[in-house]
């Protein structure tokens, strides 16, 4: 049941929020978890995209990866999506004491998925082990200015330009980590080009085993997703009320 004076989030039907009180207990009771919004529909919209298989074979769909996890509020609500479908999520992050925090996170929440200490650019797994992956790479955190107006002054554009070349490599793998048929998540939280859009265009095109689905139909029931290329969703502060979350959806084929 919600707490007393809860809402329900506009568009996430996993999403309160609370119009006062301490949501500390229930976190620590393992009832709920402090998230943005856009945050789970991005997860939403990884677990709603169709897969393809071999022709006349139903699509394997039991393995799933939540490749950057920490600190655990996707690969929360992903475990469960996952459990709720009989597969399983894996979820991974280069720092262990980060995947120790999502272990936390995940057992408070009563979920036993596997959780690795492992660096996304050098994956310990086989290529194409799982049928969707979740890339949610690490970046400048633009997107989350309307929460930490200081932050501004601690970004620099060598910096965006320095996470660039890691979100490539991790898109790469994530992509590597799929199956022919699977699709893969690229999440950050940036309205940023050079963190976005040209990360994942770059990327296809360079590869040219991936085509990059249409995000905003994934998500139809939230208006306003646009960006400068209509295939991507982005999230707006100043529009729905979230971070700048940006998503991308790759099938590999």
């Amino acid at each position: 049941p919600a707490p007393p004076g809860a809402e329900r989030t506009r568009w996430s039907p996993y999403g309160l929020r609370l119009a006062g009180g301490d949501p500390a207990p229930l976190v620590a009771g393992g009832r709920a978890g402090v998230q943005d919004e856009a945050s789970q529909l991005a997860a939403l919209a990884l677990s709603r995209v169709d897969l393809a298989s071999a022709a006349g074979s139903a699509p394997r769909d039991g393995l799933w990866l939540d490749m950057c996890a920490g600190p655990g509020g996707k690969a929360r609500l992903l475990a469960a999506l996952a459990a709720r479908r009989g597969a399983r999520l894996v979820a991974s992050d280069v720092r262990p004491r980060r995947a120790g925090r999502v272990r936390s996170a995940l057992r408070r929440a009563r979920l036993a998925p596997a959780v690795v200490a492992a660096d996304g650019l050098r994956v310990p797994w086989r290529p194409g082990t799982f049928d969707r992956v979740l890339a949610d790479v690490p970046c400048s955190n633009l997107g989350s200015l309307r929460r930490r107006p200081e932050a501004r002054w601690r970004k620099t554009p060598a910096g965006v330009q320095e996470l660039a070349s890691v979100q490539r490599g991790l898109l790469d793998a994530a992509i590597e980590s799929v199956r022919p048929g699977g699709v893969v998540a690229y999440v950050t939280c940036s309205p940023h080009l050079a963190e976005t859009r040209d990360v994942v265009s770059d990327v296809a095109a360079r590869r040219g085993d991936v085509t990059i689905l249409d995000a905003p139909a994934v998500l139809a029931e939230v208006p306003g997703l646009n960006s400068p290329d209509p295939r991507f969703a982005q999230f707006w502060p100043h529009r729905h009320g979230t971070d700048a979350i940006f998503l991308a959806l790759l099938r590999r084929e």
